[in-house]
């Protein structure tokens, strides 16, 4: 399975993978990576509403997430840690339906279409 790229929320050309689809834990994991790799980070609104903001694989899929999941995939994403004092954990808010509480936070939405070559990807080397 690859990501392809993202497309909107509602496009009907990519059935819908949820929660009990065999393939979610793996689509949750390629779009983490892929999002960290490039620095892209939006909150839930934008992922359900924006143009570019929701993933797509080569499984003729897409990963429609609700607010607050998608909230989690940025906690992810962005490795926020756990605040150990709060009773409650609440890291996944500022990304699901709010604007993050840090001022100096930018969202780094697409302002275009985002597309993986593939040929490309495969020839980068990790950083070391």
């Amino acid at each position: 399975m690859k990501l392809i790229g993202f497309t909107h929320f509602f496009d009907d050309k990519y059935k819908v993978i949820n929660c009990f689809d065999p393939n979610y834990a793996l689509a949750w994991s390629l779009t983490v990576d892929f999002m960290k790799e490039k620095g892209l980070k939006w909150n839930g609104f934008y992922h359900q509403s924006g143009q570019y903001g929701t993933p797509y694989f080569d499984t003729g899929q897409r990963l429609c997430l609700s607010l607050r999941v998608w909230g989690w995939l940025m906690v992810d994403v962005l490795d926020i840690p756990k605040d150990e004092t709060e009773k409650n954990d609440t890291r996944y808010c500022g990304w699901a339906w709010n604007w993050n509480d840090e001022k100096d936070e930018v969202y780094l939405y697409p302002d275009e279409p985002i597309f993986i070559d593939y040929n490309e990807y495969l020839k980068k080397k990790p950083e070391e």
